[in-house]
C-alpha cells in the first residue's frame, strides 16, 4: 500500500476494540465488511470446531467484500484476548481510489491462495489418514 492509499483506509475504515472471548462475527450472519487485526489475536470457529488462530495484521471476513453481493458469513470470529480491529465495509472500499481497491484484491489474492493451499494440504493428509480415495 502506498502513503496515499494508507491514509485513504484510515478514512473509510472504523476501528474497534473488543474484550477477551467477545464474538466479531457470527457464522450465518449476513455482513458486508471485512476486518484486519491491529492488535491481538483471534479465533476462528466453524461448527464450534476450531478452524484457525489469527494475529496481528492478518485478515478476516474477505470473502463479504470479494462476493459482491450481501454475504452469509461461514465462520464464527471470536477474540482470544483483547483485540483491537479494522473494519472496512464493502461500500466504503468501493468508493476508493483504483489504486487502493487493487491493492486490497491482490493482499486477498496472495491471501486466498494460501489459505487454500493449507486447506488441501489438510483435506489430504486427512483422506490418507483414514485411507481414502476421492477417485
Amino acid at each position: 500500500f502506498s502513503d496515499v492509499d494508507l491514509w485513504q483506509v484510515l478514512r473509510i475504515s472504523n476501528w474497534a476494540r473488543h474484550s477477551s472471548n467477545s464474538s466479531v462475527i457470527k457464522e450465518g450472519d449476513i455482513g458486508t465488511a471485512f476486518y484486519v487485526i491491529a492488535a491481538g489475536e483471534v479465533k476462528v470457529t466453524k461448527q464450534g470446531k476450531l478452524l484457525n488462530i489469527l494475529h496481528t495484521g492478518e485478515c478476516f471476513g474477505e470473502m463479504a467484500y470479494l462476493g459482491k453481493r450481501l454475504f452469509q458469513r461461514t465462520a464464527s470470529v471470536i477474540s482470544v484476548n483483547d483485540i483491537t480491529i479494522i473494519e472496512v465495509g464493502a461500500d466504503s472500499l468501493a468508493q476508493a481510489t483504483e489504486s487502493c481497491k487493487h491493492a486490497f484484491n491482490a493482499a486477498f489474492l496472495e491471501l486466498l491462495v494460501g489459505r487454500l493451499e493449507a486447506a488441501n494440504s489438510r483435506l489430504s493428509n486427512l483422506l490418507l489418514d483414514r485411507n481414502i480415495s476421492i477417485f
